[in-house]
């Protein structure tokens, strides 16, 4: 499945009057690779494919939940909801 990462809108205000675009993509690769303790191989495989890849990338499902779980648990909320809405998304698109 693909997600669009690239360019993700972050709201930053709870009234969500201010957004950040971000390339969420990099920043996921990075918290996988440094964070990812107990994925192993499957981590890093899962950080190099991001990082080298782009808004066309294939991810299955099981990525997909790594990337979330890794996501909620070590970003601030506004950017937690603003990568489960580009899934949520791609999920019904697919």
């Amino acid at each position: 499945m693909k997600v669009m990462l690239e360019s993700l809108e972050v709201f930053v205000t709870l009234d969500k009057s201010q957004c950040q675009v971000v390339n969420a993509r990099k920043q996921i690769a990075n918290i996988i690779y440094s964070q990812g303790a107990g994925l192993g191989l499957a981590g890093q495989a899962l950080a190099v494919k991001m990082w080298n890849g782009n808004d066309e990338t294939d991810y299955s499902q099981e990525e997909l939940d790594i990337i979330k779980g890794l996501v909620e648990r070590a970003t601030a909320p506004c950017f937690i909801e603003a990568v489960e809405k580009v899934i949520n998304e791609s999920l019904k698109n697919d």
